[in-house]
């Protein structure tokens, strides 16, 4: 599922993910899911945090979308927005992990994936 189709998907009721994300059930399987990642690998610590940050950037701009009442038909633009505002971020990420530096493509492709997830696990809880 694309990025624009998944934030259409939340953007129907962003209320219900917000409450999903913040509600115990959210809370334990995203927080069980970061702890067993860095359970087996500590240096994964960093990219939790860093998918923390895209979703929390891409829950902004989709609520910040939705309370304007551009959220149809704006999915380029919400993109658009969430890329800039974490590509700092996947950048320093990159470097200090010692990865090659992700083009624009591959920074669009990680925030789609991470949009995709959190969608997955709302889908899933039947909020």
């Amino acid at each position: 599922m694309s990025f624009l189709s998944v934030l259409s998907a939340i953007g129907g009721d962003v209320k219900k993910v917000f409450s999903w994300i913040g509600s115990p059930e959210g809370q334990t399987v995203i927080s069980t899911g970061e702890a067993a990642a860095v359970a087996i690998d500590p240096a994964l610590g960093g990219l939790v945090t860093l998918g923390n940050t895209i979703l929390t950037e891409a829950m902004k701009v989709e609520a910040l979308a939705a309370a304007a009442g551009s959220q149809n038909g704006s999915g380029p633009q919400k993109l658009t927005a969430v890329v800039a505002a974490v590509t700092p971020q996947v950048l320093a990420y990159a470097s200090k992990a010692g990865l090659p530096t992700p083009d624009a493509t591959k920074i669009q492709n990680a925030v789609n994936g991470i949009v995709a997830f959190a969608n997955a696990l709302e889908g899933k809880s039947g909020a």
